[in-house]
């Protein structure tokens, strides 16, 4: 268990959980000296979703407690974050929306730049949005640094 701002998680930042171990939806901040304040939210996992570190994920319900990688399943408008460790499908578990992630998937373009915005562009990843030109759709992030075209993902700062 670990404690931040007065509260006791069950779980770790990588729960992969069969049934809910903390309040679906509530957030999670943890501080350190390498990335600074990052938020986390405990959500379910899709029917059709498995995720994975940088898997980029909406929400298929208006409340944001059921997070997707299926476009199909929500709107590039609502933006859940990016995962940080594998959660099963329907399982609970962990996903990132506030501050840096090194590795958010994209979507193979290979064109986003540091400092362009990051909107959902497709199943699990990441377009991009050039820097000064205004977004159609709900920002999930910011990107830090060029995009990495081998690996087919972006570093950046995450605010949804």
């Amino acid at each position: 268990m670990s404690a931040t701002q007065g509260i006791t998680w069950k779980t770790t930042l990588t729960a992969n959980d069969a049934t809910a171990q903390e309040q679906v939806g509530i957030i999670r901040e943890e501080i350190d000296d390498t990335n600074g304040l990052r938020k986390f939210k405990y959500v379910q996992a899709a029917a059709d979703t498995t995720v994975a570190n940088g898997t980029a994920l909406c929400f298929t319900d208006t409340i944001g407690t059921v997070a997707s990688s299926d476009l199909s399943d929500g709107k590039a408008n609502f933006t859940a974050g990016v995962g940080i460790g594998a959660i099963t499908a329907e399982y609970y578990g962990w996903v990132q929306c506030y501050g840096y992630h090194s590795a958010i998937a994209t979507n193979a373009d290979d064109d986003i730049a540091k400092g362009d915005t990051l909107i959902l562009g497709g199943d699990g990843v990441v377009d991009s949005v050039a820097a000064g030109t205004a977004s159609t759709y709900r920002p999930i992030g910011v990107a830090v640094a060029d995009d990495v075209n081998a690996a087919d993902t972006v570093a950046g700062f995450i605010d949804c």
